[in-house]
């Protein structure tokens, strides 16, 4: 209900009551008779939608119920002073209100029952559906009729016939809810199934039923099956009125507490869809689809708000979030974007990271490279943008570029993390193995705790070199890894390091031996010794690793020795 019409209504309570007091009903003006001391009183207002169908659809109601009823058990509000509390509370009269706002009306008129609807004109009349609600809670709820006619006389008999025969579960819900109040569960559950066996489609009886099993969890009986219970009745009711807002809380309560996810997700939707104009209620459940880690299920839902919202950037938000937790990241960009549009103080640093990590995510890489270019443009001395933007780059095939956004990272930040194993890579990458050893010496210098890693990580680019070498059989293939071995050695020394040079080197000289033996040049001899010195100073200490394979190269190295000294005599004068 809208602040101001309830803030009135309240206000007129007084006068209102005075005038319902001092103005004779319709149906005393009827009858001519007075009301009796037990007669309740049920208030009709327009219904909602067609506004011509809805009025005379309730003055129908109302005629129909001030003929059917006697005044002595039954009455209606009058139209006149329904119209009179409207207008002194700033209402026109017949004013169709939402239920909150029928609901405060009750009170002021002291009505103890609501007859609520909607009217749709339809090619062949109208379309007209019908409820019963108490005034202490709209959601308080029992459908009447859902029906399609052209003759709205003939629909508000309907109603009344079906009003009256739900009348009939009233006593006994009313005994039940005090029941529960009085925690006599067993009787509150006897006196539901009273009003149910009174009114077969009762949906107030089987809530109170279903609010009676709820109670178990909180007494002596809480080992009883409250949930199972709760869900049996709870699913009559919503097969009775769908959109039954109680219903879908009681189950929800029940599946949560049975942890079944499966069927949490129908009971939240439910609950909510209940209430459809509720957007607090909306944002409630999306908060709480996204915790259960279904956040697919809520992205229709944000949407919906966005749509119902145009330009609240709080909305456009929560969609854009949704669709990350989702991980729908396609649609989760461009929600970004429309969000800071509409909220540009929104585009912080933070904002370029989420967008270029989602853009990273769905393989966009170049369109990732060209946000954070974006970024970097608004955030110069952003190092983590410009981090970003070389991996994209890198990923994106841009390698000259990825080198030159992190030297400009590095700059900003000589320590930022990652930024100097990434150019190692490209270094690597690029076929400058000297210049990803200085990478990777740098950032041990930036934290000599990452020694043990930043040697396992260049140990593993010189691993790389050494297969490479394997499948082409080029002693020079084989040879180009050990620098990145030794580096890795000298790092954080260790016997896999010290293998992996040996095995180079010696591989290295073996695959190359039969061109050796045609050199007459003093320099190929002298690198050969030097690879024959590798070989001869780090298996020993690698051996452990693959002590079968050290022995066989330990073995054949004396082989080499004397031909490279012999050759070193003879060409090297």
């Amino acid at each position: 209900m809208k602040a101001p019409h309830r803030s009135a209504l309240t206000a007129a309570g007084l006068v209102a009551v005075f005038a319902v007091s001092a103005a004779p009903s319709v149906a005393s003006a009827q009858r001519q008779q007075a009301p009796g001391p037990d007669t309740k009183k049920v208030l009709v207002t327009s219904f909602r939608g067609d506004v011509e169908g809805g009025v005379r659809a309730a003055d129908e109601v109302r005629n129909r119920i001030a003929s059917d009823f006697s005044i002595r058990t039954l009455m209606p509000t009058s139209k006149k002073d329904i119209n009179s509390t409207l207008e002194q509370s700033g209402y026109r009269p017949d004013s169709a209100l939402s239920p909150n706002d029928i609901k405060e009306l009750a009170k002021l008129v002291r009505a103890d029952e609501i007859i609520d609807g909607a009217v749709t004109k339809t090619p062949a009349g109208y379309r007209v559906n019908a409820r019963l609600f108490l005034p202490r809670d709209a959601a308080l709820s029992q459908p009447l009729v859902n029906t399609e006619s052209n003759n709205l006389g003939d629909v508000a008999k309907q109603i009344v016939r079906e009003y009256d025969a739900a009348r009939k579960q009233l006593a006994a819900n009313q005994a039940c809810e005090n029941a529960i109040r009085d925690k006599k569960l067993d009787v509150a559950a006897s006196e539901a199934r009273k009003g149910i066996g009174q009114y077969p489609k009762a949906t107030l009886s089987r809530l109170c039923l279903a609010s009676a099993f709820q109670a178990w969890k909180t007494t002596a009986d809480s080992t009883r099956p409250w949930a199972d219970s709760v869900i049996a009745v709870t699913k009559e009711v919503v097969s009775l009125d769908p959109r039954s807002k109680i219903a879908y809380q009681l189950q929800y309560d029940a599946y949560k507490a049975k942890n079944d996810t499966a069927n949490l997700v129908p009971a939240l939707l439910g609950y909510m869809n209940s209430d459809p104009t509720n957007a607090a209620l909306r944002e409630q459940v999306i908060a709480e689809i996204i915790q259960m880690g279904k956040a697919e299920l809520a992205a229709p839902i944000a949407k919906q708000l966005v749509a119902e919202n145009p330009g609240d950037p709080q909305y456009a938000r929560t969609y854009w979030l949704v669709l990350r937790a989702a991980h729908n990241y396609k649609e989760s960009v461009p929600a970004g974007a429309a969000y800071v549009a509409l909220d540009t103080a929104q585009a912080d640093s933070n904002y370029y990271f989420r967008q270029i990590a989602d853009l990273r995510a769905d393989s966009a890489y170049a369109r990732a490279a060209e946000l954070a270019a974006q970024g970097v443009a608004k955030f110069p001395r952003s190092a983590t943008l410009y981090l970003q933007k070389a991996q994209n780059e890198r990923s994106a095939g841009q390698l000259p570029a990825a080198k030159a956004s992190l030297d400009r990272a590095l700059e900003v930040d000589p320590k930022i993390m990652g930024a100097n194993l990434l150019k190692a890579q490209l270094c690597f990458d690029l076929g400058d193995y000297s210049c990803a050893v200085a990478a990777v010496k740098a950032d041990v210098a930036a934290d000599a705790s990452n020694k043990d890693r930043d040697a396992a990580f260049i140990l593993g680019l010189g691993q790389q070199v050494y297969k490479k070498g394997v499948e082409s059989k080029k002693p020079e293939d084989y040879s180009k890894g050990i620098p990145l071995m030794q580096a890795s050695d000298e790092i954080a020394p260790s016997a896999n390091a010290k293998f992996l040079i040996a095995v180079s080197a010696f591989q290295s000289l073996a695959s190359g031996s039969a061109e050796l033996q045609k050199s007459k040049s003093c320099q190929d001899y002298k690198n050969a010794s030097d690879l024959l010195t590798l070989v001869n100073v780090n298996m020993p200490a690698g051996g452990s690793v693959d002590a079968n394979t050290a022995k066989q190269i330990l073995s054949a190295a004396p082989q080499f020795q004397a031909f490279i000294e012999g050759s070193i005599k003879k060409y090297c004068r």
